[in-house]
C-alpha cells in the first residue's frame, strides 16, 4: 500500500540533506505533469536514483532495485514504502516487468537505468534492453536523464533531462528493433550535454 504523506516526509528531509551536501543543477526540462513515461538515467552512483526522484516536486518516481538490497527486512521495508520494486540483475526478471507494465499503465512515472548498473571508471557501459522494451509493451515514451559526473560532496553535479522520447515500438516489434532503439536511445543520454550546452 503506498505511503504518500511518509514519501512526502522522506523526500523533504532528503533534499534538504542534498543541498547542504551536494550542489545539484538541473538543466533542461522539467518532467511532464501526468501521463506515464519511462525515465532513463546513465548511473555513475547510488545517489543517481535520489537525483531523479528530487526533481519532481510533485510527481513520485517508481523505480527498480536490485534485489541484494531487499534482503535486509529494514531496507526491504523502506523501498518498498519509497516505491522500489527489485529487479533480479543478469536475467530475465518476469516479475519485475510485469510490476513496471502495471504502473506504467497507472500512468506513473518509472525509473530504469538502463546499463543495469553503475558505471566504474570512464568505460560507458552498453544498454540491455529494458527501457525500449517497456516502451514497446506499454506505449510510453522515454525522458533521457544524463548525470555528468558522480557525486561527491560540496562538488557540483549537472543533470541533464530531456524532452520524452517517442520511440515508435509496439508489441509487435522484434528483438533486434528493440535493441537498436535502445542504443539510440542511450545515445541520447549521453548527448544531452550537447543539446543543452547554451541554455
Amino acid at each position: 500500500m503506498e505511503n504518500k504523506c511518509f514519501r512526502k516526509f522522506c523526500r523533504g528531509i532528503v533534499r534538504a540533506i542534498v543541498k547542504i551536501f551536494y550542489r545539484v543543477e538541473y538543466t533542461g526540462e522539467k518532467y511532464p505533469e501526468e501521463g506515464p513515461y519511462v525515465i532513463c538515467p546513465n548511473h555513475l552512483s547510488i545517489l543517481d536514483i535520489v537525483f531523479v526522484i528530487l526533481h519532481s516536486k510533485k510527481r513520485w518516481v517508481y523505480f527498480m532495485a536490485k534485489s541484494e538490497l531487499y534482503k535486509r527486512k529494514l531496507s526491504a521495508w523502506f523501498l518498498d514504502k519509497m516505491g522500489a520494486f527489485p529487479v533480479r540483475r543478469g536475467q530475465s526478471d518476469v516479475r519485475s516487468i510485469k510490476r513496471a507494465v502495471t504502473l506504467i499503465q497507472e500512468g506513473k512515472l518509472v525509473c530504469i537505468f538502463p546499463q543495469g548498473t553503475r558505471q566504474k571508471g570512464d568505460k560507458i557501459l552498453p544498454p540491455r534492453r529494458g527501457v525500449a522494451m517497456l516502451s514497446a509493451l506499454t506505449g510510453a515514451e522515454v525522458i533521457p536523464v544524463f548525470i555528468e559526473r558522480k557525486a561527491k560532496i560540496h562538488k557540483k553535479t549537472k543533470v541533464y533531462v530531456g524532452k520524452p522520447v517517442n520511440t515508435g515500438l509496439d508489441r509487435n516489434s522484434s528483438k533486434e528493433e528493440i535493441a537498436n532503439k535502445s542504443v539510440e536511445l542511450m545515445d541520447i543520454v549521453y548527448n544531452l550535454p550537447e543539446v543543452y550546452r547554451d541554455k
